[in-house]
């Protein structure tokens, strides 16, 4: 979104908007002329700024000093579909009454030392205030995140670990209608994402309107939309797609100006040299100030798509917050929405309730609420049934700094880091999910950092993570933890690969492999089967580093990082691996590929942007490589692994307009697609990837 687009928005929502009697002129030439006081100077990004000044010059005010405060509360105006809710419903006159679900009779549990459910509204009340008055006054931030999101061998006889090694590398029997699925961080744990298929439709995000394409006789034809009711600033962010069910997450902005008390406490003294006199308006010496207010809301929308072409809305749900995550376990959808500022929210209400932000329309219980001992942000979490939406099974909030998320088929793990005696120290705290209840288990702590997504992993209701810390001489090491299903720790493995740090993991059974890397690639094996004493069993060393890694059949796994000079570390381009992993003591590299000239992939980083399908023999993702006249050019290639090697299948330059990192790659039966939310491009991959079809979705 444009500054020219957010103050157009701005300007809509103004015109709606009543001039409240303050704001009339003979009351602000009665505020020119009160008394002389000392100028106090405001500190606020120049976006904000220029936002605020907009609005209240269609107001006909000029506020130079004028205080711009943003907030992503939204309470009864979340969505006109919270309107349409046969149950959960409610008028503004109960806008503050407490949702009564199914799982908040069980009462809630500390998470050990680090989160305390919380007693009181009055107590999550002084404990934001209380962490908001150290904290920095960093007005904007939530329109600027908003507006970025407009945009696991030796267990292999085991019949569990079978399931997971069929699952991680797609070896599963093929099915009668064989199609790809998202690439996903826990296998039984789906993801939204921008592009799915039910094995028949492709179904692809844009702006505000989903596209269904049939490829039924290996035709595409776009035979349906889906205009959620949305409204102008409303955002399409990703999708589910569930058999004969949809799901559709939309991000909502709602922006008005609200009149509130001006407050101190943001207001820094300046040198008491008097300015009024040179045309500005001393702040204090008005009771009122009016501020631009954008209320966020995360809103799910679910329909019925037995019929993909007449698509009908089954109902919907919504909780205040930006959109962070979501998963899907069964029959649930955990919706992680976040509110990156509570101050203002309690700030301007009483200790009694109206406080806390809504799931359906309705408040959160104060009992439902975690407090660390410092921290005035929050995290949102609610357990959505998919076959009735309007009915929130669970939800809590987490008061909180900052929180990394992982969600295992049991848990969420909640997890960030803070400097202890110089040295980095995970925080990690379990919430155990049962039916769609949330409810805490403990709190663990951890020496390091968590650098890569794949590092932290639960297998049968245990977790093991993997982190990397600097002492203060700025030595590295690496250290593995393991803990029980009550996450009290069990084992660690500790001083591996000094003066290295971890770059990718990734967990099967009782066995983890992860990569570290200095100027040379080592991969380790260990072995997990006894928690207490995790062992390591091999190691190996290459030339260059992995960033992502994903088991390839049984007893293989493919690498997808870079190659490097081992004496100066200079990159020298994409590379591809495949690990022999059949005896984690004896790790072997069968083959490597360097793809020249490409030195970025959104594959790096994005592991939904990556098609890795042992059972179909593809290896697909996203090149930017750079072009004898210094320019780039971004491929999709597709690669096989035959007779020990890497063989190129296709190389499909793309469209320079579209972002690299809204592209995917599926497959249908024996046909292949490239989908983006502008167009879907078919190729025959039985007729060695032969181009069938080109359909643009979206006139450009």
């Amino acid at each position: 979104m444009t500054d020219q687009d957010l103050l157009k928005q701005i300007k809509n929502s103004a015109e709606q908007i009543d001039i409240p009697d303050s704001l009339a002129p003979d009351q602000i030439t009665n505020k020119l002329q009160s008394p002389k006081r000392k100028q106090k100077r405001i500190h606020f990004p120049l976006k904000a700024a220029s936002s605020a000044a907009a609005v209240l010059l269609l107001c006909g005010v000029l506020w130079t000093n004028a205080k711009l405060t943003i907030n992503d509360a939204s309470r009864q105006n979340t969505t006109d579909a919270a309107v349409q809710m046969k149950e959960s419903a409610v008028p503004d006159s109960e806008s503050h009454s407490v949702a009564k679900t199914e799982q908040t009779d069980l009462p809630k549990k500390d998470a050990g030392s680090l989160y305390k459910v919380a007693g009181s509204y009055e107590q999550i009340n002084d404990a934001v205030l209380s962490a908001s008055s150290s904290a920095s006054f960093t007005d904007g931030a939530e329109i600027a995140e908003a507006e970025d999101l407009a945009v696991d061998v030796k267990m292999k006889d085991s019949a569990s670990a079978r399931k997971e090694i069929q699952a991680a590398t797609g070896s599963a029997s093929k099915k009668e209608n064989d199609f790809s699925t998202t690439n996903l961080q826990t296998e039984g744990v789906d993801e939204s994402d921008i592009v799915k298929t039910d094995g028949r439709y492709i179904y692809t995000v844009h702006e505000q309107e989903i596209m269904i394409t049939d490829t039924a006789q290996k035709s595409l034809i776009n035979v349906a939309s889906i205009h959620p009711d949305l409204e102008a600033a409303d955002t399409v962010l990703e999708l589910y797609v569930d058999q004969n069910t949809l799901l559709i997450l939309v991000q909502r902005c709602d922006t008005s100006l609200e009149e509130s008390a001006a407050d101190e406490r943001y207001y820094k003294e300046s040198d008491t040299e008097d300015t009024s006199s040179a045309g500005f308006i001393p702040l204090e010496g008005c009771a009122k100030i009016n501020s631009i207010q954008a209320d966020y809301s995360t809103i799910l929308y679910v329909y019925d798509i037995t019929d993909p072409a007449s698509p009908s809305l089954k109902g919907t749900a919504s909780q205040d917050g930006i959109y962070q995550t979501s998963r899907k376990i069964d029959d649930i959808i955990y919706l992680f929405t976040r509110k990156n500022s509570l101050t203002s929210t309690v700030s301007s209400k009483d200790a009694s309730g109206g406080i806390l932000p809504c799931v359906n329309g309705r408040e959160i219980p104060y009992d439902h609420v975690y407090l660390p001992e410092e921290g005035n942000q929050g995290l949102i979490v609610s357990s959505v049934s998919i076959s009735n939406p309007e009915k929130i099974l669970d939800q809590v909030m987490i008061v909180h700094n900052y929180v990394e998320i992982y969600v295992g088929t049991n848990s969420i793990y909640l997890y960030h880091y803070e400097y202890e005696a110089e040295e980095p120290v995970t925080r990690i705290a379990k919430f155990c999910i049962e039916n769609g209840g949330i409810n805490a288990v403990d709190a663990a702590s951890v020496k390091g950092e968590i650098y890569d997504t794949f590092a932290i992993h639960e297998y049968q209701n245990t977790l093991r993570v993997l982190t990397t810390s600097y002492n203060s001489q700025g030595i590295s090491t690496n250290r593995l933890y393991t803990f029980d299903e009550n996450l009290k720790q069990a084992g660690m493995l500790d001083h591996i690969a000094e003066g290295e740090e971890i770059y990718a993991a990734r967990y099967l059974g009782d066995t983890v492999y992860f990569i570290t890397y200095r100027n040379t690639d080592p991969l380790f094996a260990v072995d997990l089967s006894d928690l207490s004493n995790p062992k390591l069993l091999g190691e190996l060393k290459i030339t260059g580093f992995s960033e992502y890694l994903h088991f390839w059949e049984d007893d293989k796994l493919l690498g997808i990082g870079f190659e490097t000079d081992p004496d100066t570390g200079r990159t020298k381009g994409l590379k591809l691996v495949m690990f022999d992993i059949s005896d984690p003591v004896n790790l072997k590299t069968i083959d490597s590929l360097i793809i020249d000239n490409c030195y970025h992939s959104p594959a790096l980083y994005n592991y939904k942007c990556i098609l890795a399908d042992s059972t179909r023999n593809l290896i697909g993702f996203v090149t930017e490589c750079s072009t004898n006249d210094n320019d780039y050019q971004s491929n999709y290639v597709i690669y096989a692994w035959e007779d020990g090697h890497f063989i190129n299948k296709l190389t499909e330059p793309l469209d320079q307009t579209i972002a690299s990192d809204l592209l995917r790659g599926l497959y249908i039966n024996d046909a292949f697609y490239i989908a983006s939310p502008f167009e879907i491009i078919s190729y025959e991959m039985n007729n060695d990837f032969l181009k069938q079809q080109k359909l643009q979705l979206i006139n450009r």
